[in-house]
């Protein structure tokens, strides 16, 4: 029997797999940074406002589910506003409200 020549296997240059680890590894840390961002300074947060700074509107929920009522019966809401900020806060104007109706 005769033997055959094994042929080479593709295998990338020493310098491709290097960028590959590099770019995956940028990728990844822009994810995690991102992610620690989003947790710190989301809205209502304590570190956002924590009584220092420009002032900063904190509402305790930003919707309501009153269940299934009978037409024009009347329905009370109630939502809690707090300053979280260190300087005053002053509200202009009306608030914006959305009301979205069942079938």
């Amino acid at each position: 029997m005769s033997k055959k020549p094994r042929r080479k296997t593709d295998q990338p240059a020493p310098g491709r797999s290097l960028w590959l680890w590099l770019v995956v590894a940028a990728a990844l840390v822009l994810v995690v940074g991102g992610v620690l961002v989003s947790l710190v300074f989301r809205p209502g947060s304590a570190v956002t406002g924590a009584g220092t700074g420009a002032p900063q509107l904190v509402v305790d929920r930003t919707s309501v589910d009153e269940g299934y009522r009978k037409f024009n019966t009347s329905v009370r809401t109630t939502f809690r506003l707090s300053n979280a900020g260190g300087q005053p806060l002053k509200i202009l104007g009306e608030p914006q409200v959305e009301l979205i109706e069942g079938c």
